[in-house]
């Protein structure tokens, strides 16, 4: 609302005087934007604008006189677009698509948000998307590697609306392996247990889901298989493997059912406990990381070192730790 007073040279008011609300328009010429309406028995008038960029607003009587007419000094008017933004999901698979969208007011013609994407600790254009005439936009988006993505949606600056910014919930980009469960040898333990407590240990959020990796069982192949084994066949797999321990081979994460039903001698943790750290451990090896040492007395060993064969000083533990989380991340 734009109001003014229209007084004589004399200072009294000028009643039922004709007053419009004008705005420069295209070259700088003055276009009325309101009006018009009467002055009432104050001289008084108000008339209401509805601007959709920021905008110099002044009053004008008009006379019939163009050398007679008389106009206010301009007040500014500024516009302050108001953007939202959502996403669809809060986590999504690798190459899977994103929807994001929201609404922009005022939505002149032409205006577009963008979306962008912190990398480095900047941020940079991922896509941008126009805004429909009644004011939402929206955009798929197909994150191409793993990690936590920082995304933003932004109006910028033009023609005379000011920026707006809005920050989403970082969106968790996950891979997705799938692994099937066998046996080799005889085996005595419960493998419908084994298999419960392996996929447990894959989806506990401790795990190396925290790294962005999730593991789904199949019933045949997949990216890896897991293996029950009786200790004895081991080094059928590699002559690198020991009947005394657990190990990886290829696409093999074979766990030593010796192992898997007592424990190791040299691990002073409970048997849960050491399952866990048994899984997280080749399966780590599977991820690509070879094995870790203590790096000092007290501390949390890391789940790549073999803890199996000792402590090396540190603490019993069968979780990745945040260096190892980044190192697959």
């Amino acid at each position: 609302t734009v109001s003014g007073v229209l007084t004589d040279a004399a200072g009294a008011p000028v009643v039922g005087a004709s007053v419009v609300a004008g705005a420069p328009g295209p070259a700088g010429v003055w276009t009325v934007v309101a009006g018009p309406a009467a002055t009432d028995a104050a001289g008084a008038v108000a008339l209401t604008v509805q601007p959709t960029v920021s905008m110099s607003v002044r009053l004008r009587h008009d006379t019939g006189d163009p050398a007679a007419d008389v106009s206010s000094l301009p007040v500014t008017v500024s516009v302050q677009a108001v953007l939202t933004a959502v996403q669809s999901v809060t986590a999504v698979r690798v190459g899977r698509p994103v929807t994001i969208g929201g609404t922009l007011a005022p939505a002149p013609a032409g205006a577009e948000v963008r979306v962008e994407r912190r990398i480095d600790g900047a941020w940079r254009p991922l896509v941008t998307t126009p805004v429909d005439p009644d004011g939402t936009w929206s955009v798929a988006v197909r994150p191409t590697y793993a990690g936590s993505l920082a995304l933003r949606a932004v109006r910028a600056t033009s023609g005379g609306v000011l920026g707006a910014t809005v920050e989403l919930e970082p969106l968790d980009v996950f891979r997705v392996h799938r692994y099937s469960v066998t046996t080799r040898g005889r085996v005595t333990a419960h493998l419908g247990a084994f298999r419960v407590a392996v996929a447990s240990t894959y989806a506990d959020p401790r795990g190396w889901a925290r790294a962005h990796h999730r593991f789904r069982e199949v019933a045949r192949g997949g990216d890896f298989t897991v293996v029950l084994s009786q200790a004895s066949l081991l080094p059928s797999f590699s002559r690198q493997c020991s009947s005394m321990y657990s190990c990886r081979v290829g696409r093999y994460v074979i766990i030593n059912q010796d192992r898997w039903r007592r424990g190791s001698p040299y691990f002073p943790g409970d048997l849960t406990t050491y399952r866990q750290m048994l899984v997280n451990h080749e399966t780590g090896h599977w991820l690509g990381r070879g094995h870790a040492y203590c790096r000092g007395d007290g501390r949390l060993a890391p789940v790549m070192q073999q803890q199996s064969k000792g402590m090396q000083g540190c603490r019993v533990n069968p979780w990745p730790l945040r260096r190892e989380l980044r190192a697959v991340s």
